[in-house]
C-alpha cells in the first residue's frame, strides 16, 4: 500500500481501486475524518457531473490525449542505499525489502497506469472543451444566457400587455444575437397544447424560437439569431409545437 494512503480518496470515490486497495483504504477510512469528508464531497461532485448535458468532444481530442500520454515521465528506478565508506555492506533484509518494493510496484503499475490515463483523458476533455464544470453543475445554462442578455450594455426592452392583465416583455441584445422573453401572470395553455415562441423577419416570415415551459411567470431565451428580427410572437400550438403558426398570436412584441 502506498505510504500516502490519503491520496487514494479520489480513486475510491469513483470506484477505481482494486479489491485489495479498496479493503485497505476502507480500514483507513473508518478512522480518518479528513478522508471521510473528502470522499463524501467527491462522491457528491461525481453525482452532479453525471447530470451534465452530453457534449461531443472536439475531433482533435483523441490525437492530443495520445500525444500527451507519451510525455508522461516514468518513476525513477529504486536504488539500493549506498553504505558509508568503511561501513559494513547492507544486510540481506535491505535487499529483501527492495525486492518486495519492486514486486509491489510492478503489480500495481498496470492497474494504476490505466486509471491515470482515464483520469488524464477526463481532465483533457473538460480542459480542451473550455468548460467550467462547477458553473455548469450549479447554474442552468439557459439562465446564464438570460442573465447575460439582460445585463448587456445594448439590451433593449419591448413590452406588450396580454388579455387578463398578463404582460410579455422581450429584451434583445444585438451584440449577443439573442432575445429573452419575460412573462408575468400568463394563464396555462389549454390541455394538450403548448405556448410556442416565434421570431419574425423583415418579410413577415415566422421562425420557431422554441417552446415555453408553461404559463405563469417565465424567463425564456428565444432560440435563433434575433439580431435582425422585427418582432417576437407567442401562439398556442399542439403538443410538440408546429413548423409554422397554426393560430393567431396571443401576443406579438414588435422590436420598434
Amino acid at each position: 500500500m502506498s505510504e500516502d494512503i490519503h491520496a487514494l480518496s479520489g480513486a475510491y470515490a469513483v470506484d477505481a481501486l482494486d479489491e485489495v486497495e479498496r479493503a485497505r483504504f476502507e480500514r483507513h477510512l473508518a478512522g480518518c475524518s479528513a478522508c471521510q469528508a473528502e470522499v463524501d464531497s467527491l462522491v457528491a461532485a461525481a453525482h452532479q457531473l453525471s447530470a451534465l448535458t452530453e457534449v461531443a468532444p472536439p475531433p482533435s481530442l483523441r490525437a492530443k490525449v495520445l500525444a500527451e500520454i507519451s510525455t508522461v515521465r516514468p518513476l525513477p528506478p529504486i536504488e539500493a542505499p549506498q553504505p558509508a565508506e568503511g561501513s559494513e555492506p547492507a544486510e540481506d533484509s535491505t535487499a529483501d525489502e527492495l525486492a518486495e518494493r519492486r514486486r509491489s510496484r510492478a503489480g500495481r503499475g498496470f492497474g494504476r497506469g490505466w486509471r491515470l490515463v482515464v483520469a488524464a483523458a477526463t481532465v483533457a476533455v473538460l480542459a480542451i472543451g473550455g468548460f467550467t464544470v462547477w458553473r455548469q453543475v450549479s447554474q442552468d445554462p439557459q439562465r446564464v444566457m438570460a442573465d447575460q442578455v439582460l445585463a448587456a450594455s445594448d439590451a433593449t426592452r419591448y413590452g406588450e400587455r396580454l388579455a387578463g392583465g398578463a404582460t410579455a416583455t422581450v429584451v434583445r441584445s444585438s451584440s449577443l444575437h439573442r432575445a429573452v422573453l419575460i412573462t408575468s401572470g400568463m394563464a396555462q395553455p389549454p390541455a394538450g397544447k403548448v405556448f410556442q415562441l416565434w421570431l419574425q423577419d423583415a418579410t413577415g416570415h415566422m421562425t420557431s424560437a422554441g417552446l415555453m415551459p408553461g404559463g405563469g411567470d417565465q424567463v425564456v431565451v428565444l432560440s435563433g439569431d434575433a439580431t435582425h428580427s422585427k418582432g417576437a410572437g407567442i401562439t398556442v400550438e399542439p403538443a410538440g409545437g408546429s413548423d409554422q403558426p397554426t393560430s393567431n398570436p396571443i401576443a406579438f412584441v414588435a422590436f420598434a
